[in-house]
């Protein structure tokens, strides 16, 4: 574990000098070490602050620091904490040489639904969505991500829970390198996705419907689209069924370090 620590302190304090980031004088404790903490939490804690924080600071990790504040210091670095995964997505996109990647989407409740109304984080209708794999509708923000066939990912997205994957698609896959193999399932079927796709050289290839004609590459879309399963799978086990938090920025800073956190595990493998 120690080995880890180190390393992953190290990452975090390359990527913040080469963007500048410096440390307020006065704190006696440094933003490499705060996101450290963020990491750790949701890496081996699901995500738990309190015991993350008491547990550092009995074994001397890092500087002392009051809980408090750690939270508050830890949410003001949300950027640095999406940079971390850009910085990383890059490498990643480097090292695809199939430039061939999956895209998908997960979702990520705020409450359940039966709730929706009572929970103190939001309240805002579009947040509420359809689980069609489910047959249920759920209360959150849907995560789309694009991964490589390795499993790395390079591109995240949060949308409201009621946005559809066609619609959120127009944010962020363009953004690909050109020439780039994009697979879906069957909820990105679109015509006009696609020809907006081709205008920047990204070729869309979606599984088929089962009244569509048949597909001779299904068998290995299929086998390629299992890697993005595992990758949501791996992310989500990590907080379970709900993220915890008392703020709804709070909670998008703890979802976005769920996200985070996986990618820099994906680098440590590397």
């Amino acid at each position: 574990m120690e080995q880890r620590i180190i390393t992953i302190y190290c990452l975090i304090d390359e990527y913040l000098k080469q963007i500048g980031k410096t440390d307020n004088k006065r704190a006696k404790i440094s933003n490499t070490e705060i996101i450290l903490m963020g990491y750790l939490a949701v890496s081996d804690f699901n995500g738990n602050y309190s015991k993350t924080h008491k547990y550092i600071m009995e074994m001397n990790l890092v500087n002392k620091i009051e809980y408090s504040r750690f939270i508050r210091r830890l949410n003001n670095l949300e950027k640095e904490i999406e940079g971390i995964f850009i910085f990383l997505s890059n490498l990643f996109h480097k090292l695809n040489e199939t430039t061939i990647y999956s895209v998908d989407s997960f979702l990520v409740e705020i409450c359940s639904i039966k709730r929706e109304k009572k929970n103190r984080l939001i309240n805002e209708p579009q947040l509420k969505g359809y689980n069609a794999s489910k047959g249920k509708y759920f209360y959150g923000f849907k995560v789309h991500m694009v991964i490589t066939t390795n499993k790395e990912p390079v591109c995240f997205y949060i949308s409201d829970g009621s946005t559809h994957d066609i619609t959120a698609s127009y944010k962020y896959l363009y953004n690909l390198p050109e020439n780039s193999i994009v697979i879906g399932d069957k909820g990105y079927l679109s015509s006009k996705l696609k020809q907006f796709l081709d205008d920047y050289s990204i070729h869309l290839s979606a599984i088929h419907k089962n009244n569509m004609a048949i597909d001779n590459l299904h068998k290995i879309k299929s086998k390629i689209r299992k890697g993005i399963e595992t990758a949501f799978s791996v992310i989500t086990a990590k907080f379970g069924q709900v993220i915890r938090a008392t703020s709804i920025s709070g909670f998008l800073v703890k979802l976005k370090l769920f996200i985070t956190s996986y990618s820099i595990d994906m680098f440590l493998k590397l």
